[in-house]
């Protein structure tokens, strides 16, 4: 049970780990504090918020294991996003806006 949470947080805390720099290369330097700063905090808001209520949800219903179970399938879905990303670091980002 305990081993599925382990897995799934995990897995979420490598992709912290490199979302400083994949955040700021996809805005032209113009705007990329700010960019990144409003992707980084909406998806936070958007993204995050629901997820306690889920969690809470799943583990009255379903167990504890379910909780493990959401969370390593949602890292899982970060992961394979993260790993879509297109590569920037041959593009000139000043001439995007």
């Amino acid at each position: 049970v305990f081993l599925f949470l382990c897995i799934g947080l995990s897995i979420m805390g490598l992709t912290y780990g490199p979302i400083g720099t994949v955040l700021s290369e996809i805005f032209p330097t113009s705007v990329r504090y700010t960019g990144s700063a409003l992707t980084f905090n909406l998806a936070g808001i958007f993204g995050a918020s629901f997820a306690p209520l889920i969690a809470t949800k799943l583990a009255t219903a379903y167990g504890l294991s379910a909780v493990g179970y959401y969370l390593t399938a949602a890292s899982i879905l970060s992961l394979i996003a993260f790993l879509l990303i297109r590569e920037t670091k041959n593009d000139d980002v000043n001439n995007q806006i």
